[in-house]
């Protein structure tokens, strides 16, 4: 084997040349990597790489999902007659049943905020801070069920779609600022 290449070579253009471009190029790809993949793309553009692709001219379809694969047929159906895939009917009926309890806590925090603000004197404070009590164990019972309704919606999801997390007292009390006892 010898280290001269024989294949033909455009007029004009030496060993050396290519050689030069060449190192230039590897230099390139080390130190700008980041804007290699648009240097290409410019490249093929000027020596009118894409001129003569299929479809050109015409609007592209982005509403084909290239990831579904083997699902393509029954996600078109169920789209073309507005059907939801069982889990994610059973995600949003899961979160309604979330931000239903979380406006219920801001209500009522709101509302017993204000009457222990106002409260005159020690009698009516003692009564507030029972039914406070009462609301959050109230909440702690739905909380339950619905953690058992999310671990039953992450089962069933697909592991490509978003996991939903169990809930906390704790947590959605820190959502409107309110403490689990009224003292």
């Amino acid at each position: 084997m010898s280290d001269t290449d024989d294949s033909p070579r455009p007029s004009g253009s030496t060993a050396g040349d290519e050689r030069a471009s060449g190192d230039a190029h590897h230099r390139r790809i080390r130190t700008d990597f980041n804007d290699l993949i648009e240097d290409l793309i410019e490249d093929g553009r000027r020596r009118g790489l894409f001129d003569d692709l299929a479809g050109h001219g015409r609007p592209l379809d982005l509403e084909e999902n290239a990831f579904e694969g083997s699902a393509r047929l029954a996600n078109k159906l169920m789209k073309d007659n507005d059907v939801r895939p069982p889990w994610l009917s059973r995600r949003v009926d899961v979160v309604e049943k979330i931000d239903a309890l979380r406006a219920d806590i801001g209500r009522t925090w709101a509302r017993y905020r204000v009457a222990f603000e106002q409260a005159q004197g020690q009698g009516h404070r003692p009564a507030l801070t029972i039914g406070w009590d009462d609301a959050c164990r109230g909440w702690e019972e739905v909380i339950v069920a619905l953690n058992k309704e999310i671990e039953s919606y992450n089962l069933k999801r697909p592991l490509s779609q978003l996991e939903l997390f169990k809930l906390r007292l704790s947590d959605e009390l820190k959502r409107v600022n309110a403490p689990r006892y009224l003292l």
